[in-house]
């Protein structure tokens, strides 16, 4: 049985993908997984669901924090007050792929907004234009939710253990 074909009768199981089994990592076997990964969140309350988001961004930070120790041999303590964005750019700098750098960059921009910005502008539109206006926040709350799945999922794919 091709890859393919395996992957898609195993869409509803849970799917680790390591290095070791797989050469690449498609972006159809990227959406599938986040997708999947996103149903145990969709039942969750706005707030509850904003703080997956932040308590997820804070776990692929440590992810990257990680890597500059791992691989790159920072000290912890160093780097322990660095941004996201501090981190994102020092990886850049150091030669990681640059795809993933630019999936980490948006997702910074995407966590920045979020963390700063989308509570006091969901509050000010609901203020002015009434409940329904609350559906602009979920959209950018959703869309920061997917990209922090796919920052875990290609995270582990590149570097998780084999």
């Amino acid at each position: 049985m091709n890859d393919s074909k395996q992957f898609e009768k195993s869409i509803d199981e849970p799917l680790k993908i390591k290095r070791g089994n797989r050469q690449s990592l498609s972006g159809k076997q990227v959406h599938a997984i986040v997708a999947r990964r996103l149903r145990r969140i969709d039942r969750l309350s706005f707030l509850e669901s904003f703080a997956m988001f932040m308590g997820k961004a804070q776990l692929v930070e440590l992810g990257l924090k990680n890597l500059l120790t791992s691989m790159y041999g920072y000290d912890e303590e160093r780097i322990e007050r660095w941004t996201l964005g501090r981190v994102v750019k020092e990886l850049g700098e150091r030669g990681l792929r640059q795809d993933f750098i630019q999936l980490m960059e948006e997702l910074k921009e995407r966590r920045n907004y979020i963390a700063h910005e989308m509570l006091a502008n969901d509050a000010l539109l609901r203020r002015l234009a009434g409940v329904g206006a609350h559906r602009l926040a979920w959209k950018s709350l959703r869309r920061g939710l997917y990209l922090v799945e796919e920052a875990i999922v290609v995270h582990d794919f590149l570097f998780g253990d084999e």
